[in-house]
């Protein structure tokens, strides 16, 4: 999994790398709140996965408010390499004395960690090696020892770093050691490292991809998968209620709710056939309780194109009533305005149409009417 550079700063900042004052913003008053926190001039870095952001014009720097609300406004939904921008990285503008190149990363045929250390960053690694390659370095590490200050002080001597100088940059191999082996990483790269003109060592970037095999014991994965899920995933925040969704097609007109995924599928076909342009996959399950039904529909009214929604029960382990009941509340608590067209049949049906039919819902029995009725009339 390839994280983004906030979230590997996250992780560096534990290991006590040093790193410029900054926060991640999703909205531009965000954004100036943070600004006038840390102090101008800032630099505004889009949050996307992968680097070449400086190339595509997305790196911008903020003297003043008003340069900040441009350059935000500018960047906030650009797209990148396909990829839109939703949140921008808002950092303390660093004065560049002269930039560096270190990296850790997994060599799985021979099964063994290098660290790559160049005197010239600020590039790409590709371009480094064949513009400088006297001033880049590669050292496999044990994985046991790992990284320790001898090597350090060999590897930058090696690229003309000694003495005092070398001094500065030894804890940085270190912790980017200990980020890399305590996170269960396969690689970690500071590009630029960078001198400041007061003579500090600061980490301007993080890209870090992390094992994913190593969930279960690394409970930051987790937790950022759920960071993610608040700002990007109406998929993961359904997975977390027990429901499974899947966006189709997010102009589609027709919303699907089914319970198991063999009915569901079959509703999405049918719809699709009868001339319907459905919007999604969305199967609550078997045994599912009325907070669950409910879950669902505020889950699709998620999708701003869908004008109707087609919720199809074949109850078995899933009562009839407890999905009435559902609904039910989602009329009440969401104030639902699109129409519902509901086929509902199996255990206690007879219970479910008794209690949606007293707030004036119509149940199909007819898997193809009801169909025909959300494409349709409705």
């Amino acid at each position: 999994m390839f994280l983004y550079e906030f979230e590997g700063k996250i992780l560096f900042r534990e290991k006590g790398l040093p790193l410029p004052d900054g926060r991640v913003v999703l909205d531009k008053d965000e954004a100036i709140r943070v600004a006038s926190e840390i102090g101008y001039p800032v630099v505004l870095k889009p949050q996307i996965v992968g680097g070449k952001r400086g190339k595509a014009g997305a790196i911008r720097f903020a003297e003043n408010e008003d340069e900040l609300k441009r350059n935000f406004e500018e960047l906030l939904g650009m797209e990148i390499r396909g990829k839109k921008v939703s949140q921008i990285l808002i950092e303390k503008k660093v004065n560049i004395k002269r930039e560096y190149y270190i990296a850790y990363l997994l060599d799985f045929s021979k099964a063994r960690p290098i660290c790559i250390f160049s005197s010239e960053g600020g590039i790409e690694i590709e371009e480094i090696a064949e513009r400088f390659p006297e001033k880049l370095i590669k050292r496999y590490l044990d994985p046991e020892g790992g990284m320790t200050p001898y090597i350090a002080f060999e590897m930058l001597n090696k690229v003309g770093i000694k003495g005092q100088e070398a001094k500065k940059f030894v804890s940085v191999f270190i912790k980017l050691w200990n980020v890399i082996k305590d996170f269960d990483l396969i690689f970690a790269e500071i590009n630029p490292l960078v001198e400041t003109q007061g003579g500090e060592v600061i980490a301007l970037d993080a890209r870090v991809v992390m094992d994913d095999n190593s969930e279960c014991r690394q409970e930051y994965l987790k937790k950022f998968k759920e960071m993610r899920a608040g700002v990007e995933s109406l998929e993961y925040k359904a997975k977390k209620k027990g429901i499974s969704f899947v966006v189709i097609d997010e102009k589609g007109e027709v919303g699907i709710i089914g319970n198991g995924a063999g009915l569901t599928l079959a509703t999405v076909d049918v719809v699709r056939n009868l001339g319907g342009n459905p919007a999604n996959f969305l199967d609550i399950g078997g045994g599912a309780r009325a907070e669950r039904v409910f879950e669902a529909i505020k889950t699709l009214l998620n999708i701003a194109s869908i004008k109707k929604i087609f919720m199809n029960i074949f109850g078995g382990i899933t009562r009839c009533d407890e999905v009435a009941k559902g609904i039910v509340q989602a009329y009440r608590d969401l104030d639902l305005k699109i129409p519902l067209i509901v086929r509902l049949t199996g255990t206690l049906e007879d219970e479910g149409r008794k209690i949606l039919e007293n707030v004036g819902i119509k149940a199909y029995i007819s898997m193809l009417e009801a169909a025909k009725g959300a494409v349709g009339g409705g």
